[in-house]
């Protein structure tokens, strides 16, 4: 199912949503959603706050973080599963095929962190809270071809070829 068309679809779409729009995680997670589905709008809208590695802190990458979102509702465990054999097991499931995500983000850029992430692209990490900072993130190129748009579609990506990988996809 998973062919380089889509991947070059999911990778634009994922690359495009940062560049126009910012929100890390949401623009993994929107890219996901309409390319390969699974991926609900209450999930989408929970992810607003996880930019800028949670709520701008610098700490665990939005893309990284909406990648296993993006994982998780594939496989999790849902509410009326919460406490059973079953829930729990999709639970172990789910953080084991996310781990593959990390790894990659850790092989790729030595960090899921945004700050470390920052400043292997950059040089140097930005405080997004900060208007200043976050101006001269984008004058540096935040969302230019070689910033956090690629590292968002590089998870999307990677996200799709883990979920192919895992049997997951329909």
């Amino acid at each position: 199912m998973l062919n380089e068309e889509l991947k070059q679809k999911i990778y634009e779409t994922a690359f495009n949503n940062e560049a126009n729009y910012g929100g890390c995680a949401q623009c993994t997670l929107s890219s996901i959603k309409s390319e390969l589905g699974h991926i609900t709008d209450e999930t989408f809208k929970a992810a607003t706050a996880l930019a800028g590695g949670v709520a701008a802190s610098g700490n665990t990458c939005g893309a990284c973080t909406g990648g296993v979102l993006s994982i998780s509702s594939f496989l999790g465990r849902d509410i009326e599963n919460f406490g059973t054999p079953e829930g729990l097991a999709n639970k172990d499931k789910a953080t084991n095929i996310a781990r593959k995500l990390i790894a990659k983000f850790e092989d790729e850029y030595g960090s899921c962190a945004c700050r470390d992430i920052q400043k292997k692209l950059y040089g140097k990490s930005y405080k997004m809270y900060i208007p200043e900072e976050k101006a001269e993130f984008l004058a540096n190129g935040g969302h230019g071809p070689n910033g956090c748009t690629k590292v968002v579609a590089n998870a999307a990506v990677w996200v799709a070829e883990i979920l192919e990988e895992e049997g997951l996809l329909d």
